[in-house]
């Protein structure tokens, strides 16, 4: 009897529970808060999971952070004397600073010293690490940034892509699609996600150039896995389990619900406590309001993959605080532990394979 998605990661869990884990490796350089934020991160997934780990930065700046928890032997240091700066452009830094603690942290992970890199520094440094020094699956033109998105359903709707490449071609989309697919099915055991196409009109024939192609590929490439157009006001109403777009709109529709997020919260607090009685209402309904927020704050899911280059990569954002991060260390280590890299080398040659006939077909 063949397992379900969901029945392969817990065996893989179960199984992980016996066999060595590699490090998760953490980019203690990258974020607003380094290298405190990263550095207890880590710690506490250590020590809360046993997820082992490797902090990549300056030496000198983690030993006092890290203090005794490397006595555990689950919390190492690997030096690395540069650093990507927020300002500086991607590509070159990357190619300029090989001391760089994200570079580096790609190498460690090349060299199989761990099982998955973290980092909240600069995305696009993280991503042309990743693509120059981990390289991209066989088949895989570009990779793409894929976000979890909540629902009013209680369940998380994966948007791809929400930042890697803002100006893709239709068949990148479709790529992006699969291996989309492929990570629901592997870490939230969606045995048979839907999939759906970000426009401004559910008609096949409504958005732009770029998204009425995509919408013909999908539908040639899913058949019935693809259920057509979704607008974005129907995405918290979960009608389908991954929404594909282009970077450039994926990061727009992220931001701004982050922003009306924190609009709402600031309209609660303020209306809650404008008078006794509101007050002591927003007492009561404390637990349960923090409850609820808390599936609209990005710490909870802390990091999010970077599909479609070779090797696990988590990127979490540039504000994350030492929650958020931990959230991220141990959403890298779950997939590890899930196979998910194994599953995705498998829906690249897959989609590879099918792009091939396709292009004989064509002659």
């Amino acid at each position: 009897m063949r397992e379900t998605a969901e029945e392969q990661a817990v065996s893989g869990e179960a199984r992980s529970l016996h066999q060595p884990m590699l490090p998760v490796v953490v980019d203690a350089m990258g974020g607003d808060h380094a290298p405190s934020a990263p550095v207890q991160g880590a710690i506490q997934a250590a020590a809360a999971d046993g997820v082992p780990v490797i902090l990549v930065g300056h030496e000198d700046a983690l030993r006092p952070l890290v203090g005794v928890a490397a006595m555990g032997g689950l919390v190492h240091i690997h030096h690395a004397p540069d650093v990507v700066g927020m300002g500086d452009e991607a590509v070159a830094a990357v190619r300029r600073r090989p001391g760089s603690s994200i570079v580096v942290a790609m190498d460690l992970l090349r060299a199989g010293r761990g099982c998955a890199v973290v980092s909240a520094g600069h995305s696009g440094a993280v991503v042309a690490a990743a693509v120059l020094h981990l390289g991209r699956l066989p088949g895989i033109e570009r990779p793409a940034l894929g976000i979890p998105f909540p629902t009013t359903v209680g369940k998380w709707v994966l948007v791809i892509d929400a930042g890697a490449v803002v100006d893709p071609r239709p068949q990148w989309l479709v790529q992006q699609a699969a291996l989309a697919a492929g990570y629901v099915r592997t870490v939230w055991g969606v045995e048979e996600p839907r999939i759906g196409l970000l426009s401004n009109g559910e008609e096949p024939e409504k958005g732009n150039r770029l998204v009425r192609e995509t919408h013909h590929l999908l539908a040639q490439a899913f058949g019935a896995q693809f259920a057509g157009n979704v607008e974005p006001h129907q995405i918290p109403d979960g009608p389908v389990d991954v929404v594909v777009c282009d970077g450039f709109t994926g990061n727009i529709l992220l931001k701004t619900a982050e922003g009306v997020a924190a609009l709402i919260q600031r309209v609660l607090r303020d209306a809650l406590r404008r008078h006794w009685y509101t007050a002591l209402l927003g007492l009561m309904l404390r637990p349960t309001l923090r409850r609820e927020m808390q599936r609209l704050d990005y710490r909870t899911y802390g990091g999010v993959p970077l599909l479609g280059v070779n090797g696990l990569v988590y990127v979490a954002h540039g504000r994350s605080d030492a929650y958020a991060m931990r959230r991220a260390v141990q959403a890298a280590a779950q997939a590890a532990r899930a196979g998910l890299l194994a599953r995705l080398e498998r829906v690249a040659a897959e989609q590879s394979a099918v792009e091939a006939e396709a292009k004989d077909r064509r002659g």
